[in-house]
């Protein structure tokens, strides 16, 4: 199956919006986990990346502002 850009973008967008949720505290743990397993599945980019450290696509994405 062939995703368009279009969907592509959405599912980035939801992506987004679950691990802001979860930051937030909106999940169980164990909804959390179960979760977390999906995106890892969809966005396998960000398992390599150790903490603290953004990838170039997070950082492309969100860029710094300035104080």
């Amino acid at each position: 199956m062939q995703l368009s850009p279009e969907q592509v973008g959405s599912v980035n967008l939801l992506l987004a919006a679950v691990q802001l949720a979860q930051k937030r505290g909106a999940f169980s743990l164990k909804e959390a986990h179960s979760l977390q397993e999906a995106i890892n599945v969809l966005n396998p980019q960000e398992i390599d990346a150790p903490e603290g450290e953004q990838t170039e696509a997070t950082e492309q994405a969100a860029p710094s502002v300035a104080e």
